[in-house]
C-alpha cells in the first residue's frame, strides 16, 4: 500500500504578502505578551504597616468581623482645652437685641427727623388706646400727641406702622383735634382710601367726624366711584360710606356715576333719580340703558365688585327699565339684589329658573332675600326646601318662606311694603296658570312633608315661641289629612297643668330669684339699681312669685330711694320707682 504524499505547509511569499497592520506592544526584546504568570494567593491573615506616631507597632485590620457587623467609628474625645467638637449655642437674647438695634438704625436712617416723633407717638398711642386709661390721663396724652403729629400728619398716615396712631387720635380726640387732622388730609381722601392701611383713617372720619367732615369725604368720592369700586382696598370704603353713613342725597350722588354721562346731563334737583329722568325724557331711555350696560357688564364679571350693595342698586334700576332682550341676572344676597332676583324670576321663562334650584336653601335662609324671593322660588323649588325642612323651619328667615307658602301676603306675617313688592310678580307674562291654581298646586306639594314634620316634632314646635306660629298656619292652611297632626298637638294639651309645679313646689324659674338673692347679696344689689339693665332685673325680683324675695328687695330699695330719684335718663330706674311708689 502506497503512502499518501505529505501535504506541504502553507508559507506565503514574503515578497507578495502584506505586512500586518498591527504592531505588538511592549519594548523590543522584552517579555512576550500574553497572560500574566500565575501567583499563588498569600496566606497572610492581614496586611501590616507601620503607623507614624504612637508606639510604632504593627496593627492588623480584619476585613470583616466574625459576627458580620462593622464596628462603630470611634470619636476623638475632645475637651475644652483642645477646642472640642461641639458648636457654640447661640445666645437668643443677644441675637434679638442685635436684630432690634439693626431695625431701629434702619428706620432711623429712612425716616431721619420723624423717627423720634413717630417712636414717641406710638408709645403714647399704646397707652391711650387701652380701656383702663382714665379720661384725664387720656386728655393729657392726646394733647401731647397733637403737638407731636402736627405738620407731619400726611407722612404718618401713609406709614404702615404709624397709621394706627392717627386712627386712635381721630377716635378719642375732640372736635378741634379731628378738624386739625382733617384739614391736612382732606386733599388726599381718595389716595388714602386706596392705601391698605391708610383707608381705615377715612373710615374713622366717617365714624367719628362731624357732618361737614362726612359730607366732605363723600364729595371727595364724586367722579372717582367707578375707579374706587374696582380697587381692592378703596371699594370697602365706598361700600361702608354708602351703606352706613350716606343720606339719600349722598347715595344718589355716589350712584349717579354708574348711570352714565347721558343721565348726569339730564338729571336735576327736580329729577334726581333714573325713574324721574326717564319720565321727563322718554327718548333718552335707549341711550341711558346702553351706557349702563357698558358700565355694568365689566363689573358683573368681577366678583369683588358685584358683591357691593351700591352696585346692586344700579343693577335693580337697570332691570326695571331695560328692554327684555337686554336683561341678564347675577343673583346675590342683599336687599336690592333680592329685588333683582324677584324681578328676574317674575319676568323669565322656566328654563333659566331651573338653573337656580341649587341656591334655594341659601336664598331661603338669607334675611334679605327670603321675603322677596319666596313668592317666585316656591313656585318651582318647594321640593328643594322640603329636603332641608328642619334647617329652614328653625331659621327665622326660612320660617318666613314657609309662612308665605301657607298664607301668602298675610299682614300678620309680612309688612305692607313687602306685600307691595311681591305683588309686582303677579303680572308674569310667562305664566300659563291662574294664581289660584298655582297656589293649590303649591299647597298640594308642601302639605304632606309639613304635616309629617309636625307629627314627628310637635313638642319642640309647640313649645318654641317662634315655631308655634308656623303650627297654627300648618293646621289652618295645609291640604290633606290633618287629623294625625291635630292629635299630636292635642296630646300635648291633654297633659295635666299644675300651677306652681308638682306637689305645690315652685318651678326652677321661680327658685332662681332666691338663689340669686343669696349669692349676690343685698349690698351688691344696691349697686345694680343705678344701672339701666340692673334696675330691670330688680323690677323682676319685685314681681317674683317668692313673696319673701320680693319683700326683702323692696325694703332694700326703699333704703336707697333718695339716690335713685337723682338718677336721670334711665328707663329702668323710672320703672323701678313706679314699682316702689
Amino acid at each position: 500500500m502506497e503512502a499518501r504524499p505529505r501535504k506541504k505547509s502553507f508559507t506565503p511569499n514574503v515578497r507578495d504578502a502584506k505586512k500586518p497592520s498591527f504592531k505588538p506592544k511592549g519594548k523590543p526584546g522584552g517579555k512576550p505578551q500574553g497572560k500574566r504568570p500565575f501567583k499563588p494567593h498569600s496566606t497572610d491573615k492581614g496586611k501590616t504597616f507601620k503607623k507614624s506616631g504612637g508606639d510604632g507597632g504593627p496593627r492588623k485590620f480584619n476585613r470583616k468581623p466574625a459576627d458580620g457587623k462593622f464596628a462603630k467609628k470611634r470619636k476623638h474625645p475632645g475637651g475644652k482645652e483642645d477646642g472640642g467638637s461641639e458648636g457654640k449655642k447661640p445666645k437668643w437674647g443677644e441675637f434679638k437685641q442685635k436684630k432690634k438695634e439693626l431695625k431701629q438704625n434702619r428706620q432711623q436712617n429712612e425716616k431721619k427727623e420723624s423717627y423720634q416723633i413717630v417712636s414717641r407717638a406710638k408709645q403714647v398711642w399704646e397707652i391711650v388706646r387701652r380701656k383702663d386709661c382714665d379720661k384725664q390721663k387720656r386728655a393729657k396724652l392726646m394733647k401731647e400727641l397733637q403737638n407731636l403729629v402736627k405738620g407731619k400728619i400726611k407722612t404718618i398716615a401713609f406709614a404702615h406702622d404709624s397709621t394706627r396712631v392717627l386712627q386712635c387720635f381721630i377716635q378719642f380726640g375732640n372736635d378741634q383735634q379731628r378738624l386739625e387732622v382733617f384739614d391736612e388730609l382732606k386733599e388726599h381722601i381718595v389716595e388714602l382710601s386706596k392705601s391698605k392701611y391708610a383707608r381705615n383713617i377715612v373710615k374713622k372720619f366717617l365714624m367719628y367726624g362731624s357732618k361737614p367732615q362726612v359730607g366732605a369725604v363723600m364729595s371727595a368720592f364724586k367722579g372717582n366711584v367707578r375707579q374706587m369700586l374696582r380697587h381692592s382696598e378703596a371699594s370697602s370704603v365706598v361700600e361702608y360710606a354708602y351703606n352706613d353713613k350716606a343720606v339719600l342725597s349722598q347715595r344718589l350722588m355716589l350712584t349717579e356715576e354708574l348711570y352714565g354721562n347721558a343721565f348726569q346731563v339730564c338729571k336735576s334737583s327736580v329729577c334726581p333719580t333714573l325713574e324721574k329722568v326717564l319720565e321727563a325724557n322718554p327718548e333718552k331711555l335707549e341711550g341711558i340703558i346702553d351706557e349702563m350696560k357698558q358700565i355694568l357688564t365689566p363689573m358683573a364679571q368681577k366678583e369683588a365688585v358685584i358683591k357691593h350693595s351700591l352696585v346692586h342698586k344700579v343693577f335693580l334700576d337697570f332691570f326695571e327699565h331695560a328692554p327684555a332682550k337686554q336683561r341678564t341676572v347675577s343673583a346675590v344676597t342683599s336687599d336690592d339684589s333680592a329685588l333683582i332676583t324677584a324681578h328676574f324670576l317674575s319676568t323669565h321663562t322656566a328654563g333659566p329658573l331651573h338653573g337656580s334650584r341649587r341656591h334655594v336653601s341659601t336664598v331661603a335662609l338669607n334675611g334679605q332675600t327670603a321675603l322677596h324671593g319666596a313668592h317666585f322660588f316656591v313656585l318651582f323649588c318647594s321640593q328643594e326646601m322640603v329636603s332641608s325642612l328642619s334647617e329652614v323651619i328653625s331659621n327665622k328667615y326660612g320660617k318666613k318662606v314657609l309662612l308665605y307658602m301657607l298664607s301668602p301676603r298675610d299682614p300678620a306675617h309680612f309688612l305692607p311694603e313687602i306685600i307691595q313688592v311681591l305683588k309686582k310678580g303677579d303680572g308674569n307674562a310667562h305664566s300659563k296658570k291662574d294664581v289660584a291654581i298655582r297656589r293649590t298646586e303649591l299647597l298640594e306639594a308642601v302639605s304632606p312633608p309639613l304635616l309629617k314634620y309636625l307629627c314627628e316634632n310637635a313638642p319642640s314646635m309647640v313649645m318654641d315661641k317662634a315655631c308655634s306660629v308656623a303650627v297654627r298656619d300648618i293646621l289652618g292652611a295645609a291640604i290633606g289629612d290633618l287629623r294625625p297632626a291635630m292629635e299630636a298637638v292635642a296630646a300635648l294639651a291633654a297633659q295635666p297643668l299644675i300651677p306652681g309645679g308638682e306637689d305645690g313646689q315652685v318651678t326652677h324659674l321661680q327658685r332662681f330669684s332666691r338663689i340669686l338673692l343669696e349669692k349676690v347679696g343685698l349690698e351688691n344689689l344696691k349697686t345694680w339699681a343705678s344701672v339701666n339693665r340692673g334696675a330691670i332685673v330688680l323690677c323682676c325680683l319685685l314681681q317674683s312669685a317668692d313673696e319673701s324675695v320680693a319683700e326683702e328687695v323692696k325694703v332694700m330699695l326703699k333704703s336707697i330711694l333718695p339716690e335713685l330719684q337723682k338718677v336721670q335718663n334711665s328707663k329702668g330706674v323710672e320703672v323701678l320707682l313706679e314699682k316702689l311708689a
